[in-house]
């Protein structure tokens, strides 16, 4: 039986005609809050799975969660990719046994029941000898698949609520802002070798705020962008071109544009003009992209640094260098967090060394960065619990807010619900947290 919880409308205070909007901190810390997400929106939403280039061989195949939900996606013989349960469907024992690899037949470590890369079962041990066939017809012999699966560009989600809405629909205003990263080269992108996954003593939320706060990074970030700014100058007459990292979004973002935008559905954008966009792995592709798209999508995919948060869980960055981001939820206080690289197939060598270098630099576990924010966010969950009724006034930006498009929006051809010219803003968290209460109730 699930915890009793308060309600999801009570912890937000949302008064647009006053400017008014508040979180009560209990939405971080509250178990039956949590409980409540956990069926209400990871078992109903959409949520990323894995890239197809993760995928790329028969029997490839990437183990997730879908909320409490145990899955694995696969490629079958057929070419196509699918997503199951992971549970045999004999007895519900879990058929991956690592997060990733290649089973062209997977076999159950229980019984030996085998299924095919399709899910079609493939052997029941002993089957003929003891089992009517009328049981095998009854119980089911071949693996679940989930109830939705669908692919933008790549990027595979899975929806565990058979009445959801097409993902399409759900990704909506989104989707402009995801084709800047995936439309970056002519044969698509890929995942690099290798992940990061690291556990988070805070709530879930945090994250998914944190990836669209530009307020925190002048102030946590500060260490990131000194040390690399050093050790740049110890390199023999200073690093230059793609080997300098761009931290103008850091140390001089009053000289700089910057914005955030809620387009609908709680995703949210947060954008920063590259002082430096030259120093970007992509800046060499620029002629042949200005070819493809229009001056203004290429002037954002190449001279703008962005973090898209999706709804609720999702972050693909484009800033320091390119990063997928999955957080999941484990307790109200635990969080996993999972990274990948992400970059264009056929990127010449010079450019790869350089994206994989600051993607170190930034996105590790162990990076210059990522440690600071799991520290802020681990003592904002903290101090979550100091106050029986404490309240987030999330007031910062309501003074320049503009409902529609900035110049910038216009630029991409895109018209966001609201607009804010100020990366040091919260007000794109409101398309978070209005999301967020309509789908608990």
């Amino acid at each position: 039986m699930g915890r009793q919880m308060v309600s999801a409308r009570a912890l937000i205070d949302d008064r647009p005609e006053e400017s008014i909007f508040r979180v009560n901190r209990a939405a971080f810390t509250d178990p039956g809050v949590f409980d409540r997400e956990m069926a209400e929106i990871f078992g109903r939403c959409w949520l990323y799975l894995c890239h197809e280039s993760q995928v790329p061989n028969h029997g490839d195949y990437v183990a997730a969660r879908l909320g409490n939900h145990p899955v694995f996606v696969i490629r079958g013989s057929d070419g196509e990719i699918r997503c199951f349960y992971d549970a045999c469907s004999h007895r519900g024992s879990k058929l991956t046994g690592r997060t990733s690899g290649t089973a062209k037949t997977l076999a159950c470590r229980y019984h030996g029941w085998c299924f095919s890369a399709e899910g079609a079962c493939t052997l029941v041990r002993g089957g003929e000898d003891a089992y009517r066939q009328a049981d095998l017809d009854r119980l089911g012999t071949d693996l679940r698949p989930i109830e939705h699966f669908a692919a933008y560009k790549g990027f595979l989600f899975g929806c565990l609520d058979a009445g959801a809405p097409p993902l399409e629909e759900f990704l909506g205003g989104a989707t402009p802002f995801i084709d800047l990263m995936a439309d970056q080269a002519p044969d698509g992108m890929e995942i690099l070798r290798g992940e990061s996954r690291y556990i988070m003593e805070a709530n879930w939320k945090l994250q998914t705020e944190n990836s669209t706060d530009g307020y925190h990074v002048a102030t946590v970030h500060r260490n990131f962008a000194t040390t690399v700014g050093y050790r740049e100058t110890l390199s023999p007459g200073g690093d230059d071109g793609m080997a300098k990292t761009e931290a103008s979004r850091i140390l001089s973002l009053e000289k700089i544009n910057s914005g955030g935008y809620d387009v609908g559905n709680g995703h949210m954008i947060n954008w920063a003009d590259r002082g430096n966009p030259e120093a970007g792995p992509s800046w060499p592709q620029r002629a042949a992209l200005r070819e493809r798209y229009a001056d203004g999508k290429v002037k954002w995919m190449l001279e703008r640094g962005r973090t898209v948060t999706l709804f609720p869980n999702l972050l693909l960055n484009d800033v320091a260098s390119s990063c997928i981001r999955v957080w999941r939820p484990v307790s109200p206080g635990l969080t996993e967090i999972e990274t990948w690289c992400i970059a264009p197939k056929g990127e010449a060598p010079d450019a790869r060394r350089a994206r994989i270098r600051k993607y170190e630099d930034f996105f590790f576990p162990s990076s210059l960065a990522v440690p600071d924010d799991v520290r802020a966010m681990e003592g904002a969950h903290t101090g979550a619990e100091a106050l029986a009724n404490g309240w987030n006034d999330l007031a910062l930006g309501h003074k320049t807010l503009v409902d529609g498009a900035d110049e910038a929006a216009r630029e991409l051809g895109v018209t966001p619900l609201n607009s804010n010219p100020g990366r040091e803003v919260e007000t794109p968290f409101f398309a978070f947290w209005r999301e967020w209460a309509t789908r608990l109730g």
